[in-house]
């Protein structure tokens, strides 16, 4: 697993991202983003819409998952406890996208639909992408129920078994980072691309909010990316 904090800012960055021009962290909701960046955020409902940020775009920019933007002086960003947030970057376009990945939203393709965002908004081609996964539960702490990783197989194919861990009786568990590996490497997006950044949220040595160990009143993690003006 690839992934280091700044002594500065605290946030998990990923290692190789010195794109100019493009600033990112995986960090603690109270955590700011970086000061000259205005912050751009959609109220998360577990599907698989998008929106593109643009300079004058409000926040919230309503209900979605995930937000492109290509516009200077702009971040845009994800609340995550336990689903994965997913950080994409196509350096040579200057365009940047946060997507809050649950189970739902994995199920959906909510990446792939990104990727293809890339394409149609910035004329970005999938293989340009950089792909960073955050802090997210994994396949270690994630059990749910078998007829949902069924639902996986049936909806992208045999290879999300790859993903899944048999436990007890009708109950396994899934690995939604790998999950998002697999359709973003199905989407275009080389392998070498796409990197993992920081620990399991539900029992990983770093203090990260995780859902099914804090329950609904604990925190969230705060995932950005922007481009400077």
């Amino acid at each position: 697993m690839l992934c280091y904090r700044d002594e500065m800012s605290e946030p998990f960055v990923t290692p190789g991202w010195d794109f100019e021009g493009v600033e990112h962290g995986f960090a603690p909701q109270e955590t700011a983003v970086a000061e000259h960046l205005r912050l751009v955020r959609v109220t998360q409902v577990h599907g698989r819409e998008l929106v593109v940020a643009r300079a004058d775009t409000a926040s919230p920019a309503g209900e979605a998952d995930g937000l492109l933007t290509a516009a200077p002086g702009l971040a845009v960003a994800v609340a995550t406890a336990d689903c994965v947030p997913v950080l994409l970057v196509a350096p040579d376009a200057r365009a940047v996208a946060a997507v809050h990945a649950g189970w739902r939203g994995s199920l959906a393709g909510i990446v792939a639909r990104a990727v293809v965002g890339f394409s149609e908004h910035f004329g970005a081609p999938a293989t340009a992408i950089r792909a960073a996964l955050g802090p997210s539960i994994d396949g270690c702490c994630y059990e749910i129920e078998r007829e949902i990783a069924q639902r996986f197989v049936d909806q992208h194919g045999l290879e999300m078994w790859s993903a899944w861990k048999d436990g007890t009786p009708g109950k396994g568990t899934l690995d939604l980072r790998s999950v998002n590996e697999l359709l973003l490497e199905r989407a275009g997006v080389p392998e070498e691309s796409i990197q993992r950044v920081g620990p399991c949220t539900a029992c990983g040595d770093a203090d990260l909010a995780s859902y099914r160990v804090d329950g609904p009143g604990g925190g969230r993690q705060l995932s950005w990316i922007g481009i400077s003006a």
